[in-house]
């Protein structure tokens, strides 16, 4: 299942970037390639060469991420799948960015050679009669998938920090659409229809796509509500919606790229607007003079963050390390995988222990000692880590609200211990003698409570 989801999530991401760079290489609003152009530069055939050499190197790049991705999917250990998975990862983010910048650099040094620049683009126009009258924010739109939140938190309970999360992200959604959208009118050129027609089209697609994330989000709380009932329906449920959900994205922003490509085909012939200078590589918003935090990418309908503001520094600087720390985080899990697990009755009480996870349970609060042959059916983790060769943490499932387990799942047998509180806790080391071995120990030192503890290897 990892390998279903993990890889097959990251194709999504390079076939996304594929089409999305492909996309880029079109005149729409008079740039391509992050560089705007006149009309007359549109049949260039330097202009061409250096397109096609793009979609060309677009297409092998494409080639050699996508077959990273479906070799990585049959690698069949887990603790190398996470590391090389890091590794595509990091190349995905990377590698079309370096490929777009180092092609923008080029179309923008041809343009300079050439003299492509408009006579007057440095004059700051202003169209009062070309601005719009955007509509205000429905949070109506959103409050069938934040319901749908509260009823999977309903049908499960243990799991409630996790659906407040999906819910919180529903009501970010909400937010974003109102707030992150920055209500500048898309000027092209002089033509007042051209820019009202164009700032419609933007802001109705971006509502679209925020409608559709929260959704997303209440369908993954549902499946995640839906799996406790049955494993096989929700995982469905959450692969099916997800996918939808993203290609229903993907679907909107080329529909709107190819809008605003047949809508300003006419446009470069006279005046018309060159930003150029305020985008960096074609890809980063950069403009002292705009004291805004947020700035419209100029083509398709996202949103980015002025690097000229210091909230815009910090927050791409976040995210930057965020993206950093996820080949990290899988690197840890990668070692948890192989850590030893040690167990180890010691004084009064017996000690489970791997890594950083650590738990210790008295003789004196043990109500029931049990070795199983098999883990148990349905678990489902509240709030833990687990792999292919590792479960840590805290799980939930089979008769038991309240589980705590070290063990490896492919390595029986497990030593379940029932609490006089009612929490359950199950171990098992790497090797099955030294977790017999254990459970004779412990079954000497522990004088039964009732007299009815069960040993069903026994």
């Amino acid at each position: 299942m990892f390998s279903i989801v993990f890889w097959g999530s990251l194709f999504l991401v390079v076939l996304c970037h594929f089409f999305a760079q492909k996309s880029e290489a079109k005149f729409r609003k008079n740039i391509v390639l992050g560089v705007t152009l006149p009309a007359q530069a549109h049949d260039c055939a330097e202009v061409a060469a250096l397109l096609n050499a793009f979609k060309r190197k677009n297409k092998i790049l494409f080639g050699i991420l996508g077959t990273a991705c479906i070799a990585g999917f049959f690698i069949p250990d887990l603790s190398v799948s996470l590391i090389f998975w890091g590794v595509v990862f990091l190349a995905v983010l990377a590698f079309p960015q370096i490929l777009f910048v180092s092609c923008n650099r080029k179309l923008a040094a041809l343009k300079q050679a050439r003299g492509w620049t408009c006579a007057d683009a440095k004059q700051v126009r202003v169209d009062l009669s070309a601005m719009i009258s955007y509509p205000k924010p429905k949070p109506a739109a959103y409050l069938f998938p934040a319901l749908l939140c509260i009823v999977s938190m309903l049908m499960q309970p243990a799991l409630w920090w996790m659906h407040a999360l999906f819910l919180l992200t529903v009501l970010f959604s909400c937010c974003a659409a109102v707030f992150l959208y920055r209500k500048k009118s898309e000027t092209v050129d002089a033509n007042t229809q051209l820019t009202q027609t164009l700032s419609a089209l933007r802001y109705r697609m971006w509502k679209y796509i925020w409608c559709i994330t929260a959704l997303c989000s209440a369908l993954a709380s549902l499946s995640l509500a839906v799996l406790t009932l049955s494993f096989t329906v929700g995982i469905t449920l959450m692969l099916v919606s997800s996918f939808g959900c993203c290609a229903a994205v993907v679907m909107i922003e080329l529909h709107t790229r190819r809008m605003q490509e047949k809508l300003t085909a006419e446009s470069g012939t006279e005046w018309y607007v060159d930003e150029d200078d305020y985008w960096l590589g074609g890809l980063f918003y950069y403009n002292p003079n705009d004291s805004h935090i947020m700035a419209n990418m100029r083509t398709g309908t996202g949103s980015t963050f002025n690097l000229a503001t210091k909230t815009g520094k910090f927050v791409t600087a976040v995210s930057l390390v965020l993206a950093l720390l996820i080949p990290v985080f899988l690197v840890s899990l990668a070692v948890d995988e192989k850590s030893e697990i040690l167990l180890d009755p010691r004084g009064q009480s017996v000690l489970c222990e791997s890594g950083n996870t650590r738990y210790e349970v008295s003789f004196d609060e043990i109500e029931q000692l049990e070795l199983l042959e098999a883990m148990p059916e349905g678990l489902f983790r509240t709030n833990a880590l687990g792999g292919q060769h590792i479960f840590k943490g805290s799980f939930a499932g089979s008769g038991m609200s309240d589980l705590k387990i070290i063990a490896d799942p492919t390595v029986p047998p497990y030593l379940k211990i029932k609490t006089a509180s009612g929490r359950y806790y199950l171990f098992g080391t790497r090797n099955p003698d030294e977790t017999r071995s254990v459970f004779a120990e412990l079954s000497v030192l522990i004088a039964p409570a009732d007299g009815t503890r069960e040993n069903p290897a026994g």
